[in-house]
């Protein structure tokens, strides 16, 4: 695909510094680039880098100067690249309608235009809404509610009852709504509790590789309309998710937890049962936080057990200094034996 940088500076609502007429075919890494590509730069240094690379185009924040290179200037560059990737993006084809190998129950309801791969298997009474696709291999449980334009990658799994939204991909190996972890001691073996809830997943939510969301012991595990989840995250039975949250991989939640909304929980993040977190949270990277506690919004923690940023930088600054204070207690704990020794030698009064 070929575009004049004009068109996409009009596509971006960009402001066009340079050759209207120079034509971008495609969209690059800098230090990939080729003629013909336009990058993006965050920074001044990452502009450095552009303009010594062989891309044709940058996009840039307003605040920098323009080089030898065609810019466009933009608030947020990184966010104005994406929305190009979905324009060069090649397209993904779905091929319309029922693939013979594909294994429809009885009383499924299949709306117009949707897609459905081979050896895919929609259960009974499940229903699949308009424009969905999907892929090979997948298994929509009975009665299960799929909405409209959802992506269904290969192999992914809806169990029975499961409700989406509008909008939802599932990436390959996905499965949504299998049973919670409860158990309890009886006779001193595990007895397992039925779990008989569901998972309601909101519009626009996407789901990466091999994660997976429990179905509740009972009611629901809801995630959020915006919602992004890595591959590799486990969600929990009950647990309740915000909006346009984001989940890193490996990260994990335990049991009947509530996030807010716009919450970022990092890689290998852990959250204990009964967890409440508020709106605007950052948990960072390998952070735990334990059951039942409280996280207040608009901050960021990180450690085990997680604390307020600022708090944990002070406790790890002074952590560093311990091996100083230690061998300032040895110097004096040297010194008072040294003053000790010095008083034993001189002479009481009589």
């Amino acid at each position: 695909m070929e575009k004049s940088i004009a068109e996409i500076a009009g596509l971006l609502q960009a402001e066009l510094e340079g050759d209207p007429n120079l034509t971008i075919s495609g969209l690059a890494e800098i230090d990939t680039a080729q003629s013909g590509h336009i990058v993006f730069a965050e920074n001044e240094a990452w502009f450095a880098r552009a303009e010594a690379s062989e891309a044709s185009a940058i996009i840039i924040p307003r605040d920098i100067k323009r080089g030898k290179k065609t810019v466009l200037k933009i608030d947020k560059p990184k966010m104005a690249f994406g929305m190009l990737m979905h324009i060069y993006a090649p397209p993904l084809n779905f091929s319309k309608g029922i693939h013979p190998t594909a294994v429809i129950g009885t009383n499924a309801v299949l709306d117009d235009n949707v897609s459905i791969q081979p050896y895919a298997v929609v259960d009974n009474g499940a229903v699949i809404g308009k424009g969905t696709v999907i892929g090979a291999h997948c298994y929509v449980g009975q009665n299960a509610v799929i909405g409209e334009k959802c992506i269904l990658h290969a192999h992914s799994v809806v169990y029975a009852r499961m409700r989406l939204g509008n909008k939802v991909i599932l990436h390959s190996g996905v499965i949504v709504g299998p049973d919670g972890f409860g158990y309890v001691e009886h006779n001193k073996k595990r007895v397992k509790v039925p779990q008989i809830g569901i998972v309601v997943i909101g519009d626009d939510v996407e789901i990466g590789s091999n994660t997976t969301i429990d179905r509740a012991t009972l009611g629901e595990t809801r995630i959020g309309a915006g919602t992004k989840i890595d591959n590799l995250v486990q969600i929990a039975h009950n647990d309740l998710i915000g909006e346009n949250c984001i989940f890193c991989a490996q990260s994990g939640v335990s049991g009947s937890t509530k996030v807010g909304n716009n919450v970022i929980v990092a890689g290998q993040a852990g959250l204990g049962d009964h967890v409440t977190i508020e709106d605007n949270v950052v948990v960072g990277a390998q952070a735990g936080i334990p059951s039942n506690k409280l996280i207040r919004g608009n901050q960021m923690v990180f450690g085990a057990p997680a604390r307020n940023a600022d708090d944990m930088k002070k406790q790890m600054g002074a952590q560093l200094r311990l091996p100083k204070l230690v061998e300032k207690v040895k110097q004096l704990e040297e010194q008072i034996q040294r003053m000790e020794t010095l008083l034993e030698k001189i002479p009481s009064d009589r």
